[in-house]
């Protein structure tokens, strides 16, 4: 529970001192991404697009179908509302780490980094810095297993079948992983830039026509959101008694969909070549937006409007998406769900390898890194045969311990952060002054902070 404490407070914090950014700066990251998704130009490296949709690839998985599902089962339809509360909170946060993360960045090993490693070796008091290693230290164990064993697990149950069918999907994930991730962080952005988009559009697609065909229900849908988020006995018939089970599972879920406060997503954008920290936190709010407000919302209103049965109580999966989806779809729902189960798979799988290969470079130099790529993919394969439940237990602990690390050192800098994230002080986002196109002058070392 602390560290979710820890995210609403923080969040509080920042969207005070920043005069809520989340809000008066959307229009702004809507705009600015836009405007880096028809950008061109290339250098050495990925670019602020790239670095955006890898980040959202991460971000975009299994926990917006398969992880919904259980909240709305575990937690009630109420837990949606506090999946919401965190999602707001969570904007200014991943923008605040984001900004620190390109700010404190440095070159190494021909490439830049960023992340909250960097920010507080380089920003917190000189007694602090062996957090910096204690935030990588808990980052491998949950790259694993929030990255990769309960991506790839949640894919193949999709799948159906017996053992064979687990071993074969298990050695196809490995397989496609490895081939993504031995191209480095060059070939992670150009696969997840193509399939991010399309993916993501197609989801909202097809959660969204379940819920314009039960459109009559939306109201009642919304009604039983806000009611069971402060009396979840009324909605679940006393299976969610307590509204801290809802709330604590909707935060829960927000944030291993949207990774706000655990600074993972920080590191793809600090290695853009062309990061600028004036607006570069601009793509924390709208991956927020996206991942949580947008499809995670979409897919809980498709279950409630279809008024399919949930078994409050019981962790549910995706079969109570397929059973809104069939409304729809028919048949054809079950084999929808899973492609789209694997391909928000496969896209997180790609997105957390990033983050593991930068904090065991952070750890133990080149040669480590060389070595967490190769054992890597091999989570798939445990994922598609293992029993997970512990695999979820270790997320939750290890994402716990960077949340506690991370979101401390966010307070710390905060102005350092702040100062980006008003309106008036990132007049030049939208006008003709555009601080992203002056990044891009065809340096291609890319601009760096001087910091770095």
């Amino acid at each position: 529970m602390l560290p979710f404490t820890l995210l609403l407070l923080c969040g509080i914090y920042l969207s005070v001192k920043s005069r809520f950014s989340q809000i008066t700066r959307f229009p702004d990251s809507i705009r600015f991404m836009a405007k880096a998704l028809h950008s061109k130009k290339q250098g050495e490296g990925i670019n602020s697009y790239q670095a955006a949709c890898t980040a959202l690839s991460a971000t975009v998985g299994t926990g917006n179908i398969a992880g919904i599902a259980g909240a709305l089962s575990i937690g009630g339809a109420g837990a949606i509302f506090w999946m919401w509360v965190s999602g707001v909170a969570g904007m200014c946060v991943k923008a605040a780490e984001i900004i620190l993360a390109v700010s404190y960045r440095e070159k190494r090993d021909g490439a830049v980094m960023g992340g909250p490693m960097y920010y507080i070796k380089k920003g917190q008091p000189k007694a602090l810095k062996p957090l910096a290693a204690a935030f990588c230290i808990a980052s491998v164990p949950a790259v694993f297993c929030s990255g990769n064993i309960t991506q790839s697990n949640a894919a193949v149950l999709s799948l159906g079948g017996g053992r064979t069918v687990k071993i074969v999907a298990g050695i196809i994930f490995t397989l496609l992983t490895y081939a993504a991730i031995t191209g480095g962080i060059k070939r992670i952005g150009v696969i997840t830039e193509k399939i991010v988009p399309v993916m993501s559009v197609l989801y909202v697609i097809l959660s969204l026509s379940t819920v314009i065909l039960n459109i009559d229900f939306l109201p009642q849908a919304f009604k039983m959101i806000i009611e069971g988020a402060f009396s979840p006995k009324a909605v679940t018939g006393g299976a969610v008694g307590s509204v801290m089970t809802a709330a604590l599972i909707g935060a829960q879920r927000g944030v291993f969909s949207n990774e706000a406060g655990l600074g993972t997503s920080a590191m793809a954008h600090a290695a853009a070549y062309d990061a600028d920290p004036k607006t570069q936190g601009l793509f924390g709010i709208f991956e927020v937006f996206v991942d949580t407000i947008l499809l995670c919302t979409l897919t809980a209103l498709a279950v409630l409007c279809s008024g399919v049965t949930i078994t409050y109580g019981t962790a549910s999966s995706s079969e109570l998406v397929v059973s809104a989806l069939s409304q729809v779809f028919g048949n054809l729902a079950a084999p929808i769900i899973s492609v789209m189960l694997c391909l928000f798979a496969f896209s997180s799988i790609i997105g957390w390898a990033v983050y593991g290969s930068i904090c065991v470079g952070f750890l133990f130099g080149k040669k480590g890194e060389k070595i967490f790529l190769k054992l890597y993919p091999l989570g798939c394969l445990a994922g598609a045969l293992a029993n997970v439940k512990l695999a979820w237990d270790l997320s939750a602990f290890f994402n716990g311990i960077m949340m506690c690390i991370n979101l401390p050192s966010i307070i710390f800098l905060s102005s350092n952060a702040i100062k980006y994230l008003k309106k008036e002080e990132n007049h030049n986002v939208s006008g003709k002054n555009n601080g992203f196109k002056q990044y891009f002058r065809g340096r291609s070392g890319g601009a760096y902070n001087k910091r770095c």
